[in-house]
């Protein structure tokens, strides 16, 4: 009896599981870049306030989309590139100096293919993930911080991009 009790119970609990298939997002449309994240944040602005999202804290024009299509080609016709200068000033270890240039000279754009499995998008040989509607794409180490006077790369901080998808 104890036998019939536990096959009864494991083939319930089979037949009781869902399908998470159902719960992937498709990411077949259009993105938004949302967000430039990066930890602990940074008062680029100085208002007195550190954000960790930078796209906050500057004024550049930021009019960046990716286009997925059903046929696994993904592109972009305007992509967000302003330059970020960051310095820790000497003697410090949280207090920064900030150069930032808008990219207004022209349009940064690709075509390339991509393939989704379950949340998992990967183009330009680099993974993203879907959570909710937000696709999710971190560039190892692109922040980089230089000493006071731009010489050297004293650290650097691994920088989030984040699609809201439209």
């Amino acid at each position: 009896m104890n036998k019939f009790l536990f096959v009864l119970c494991f083939a319930l609990s089979l037949v009781s599981c869902s399908d998470d298939d159902n719960d992937v997002v498709s990411v077949v449309g259009t993105w938004k870049l949302t967000a430039w994240e990066v930890a602990d944040g940074l008062d680029i602005n100085d208002d007195g306030t550190a954000s960790s999202n930078i796209l906050d804290e500057i004024t550049c024009p930021n009019n960046e989309t990716l286009i997925f299509e059903a046929n696994g080609v993904v592109t972009s016709n305007k992509t967000f590139n302003p330059d970020l200068d960051i310095a820790l000033k000497q003697g410090t270890s949280d207090e920064y100096t900030f150069n930032v240039t808008c990219d207004n000279q022209g349009v940064i754009g690709f075509a390339t293919t991509y393939s989704q499995n379950m949340d998992a998008v990967i183009f330009n040989d680099n993974e993203s993930i879907i959570i909710d509607n937000q696709l999710l794409r971190v560039v190892k180490e692109s922040i980089k911080i230089y000493n006071e006077d731009f010489t050297e790369v004293i650290t650097t901080k691994d920088l989030t991009l984040v699609y809201t998808k439209q």
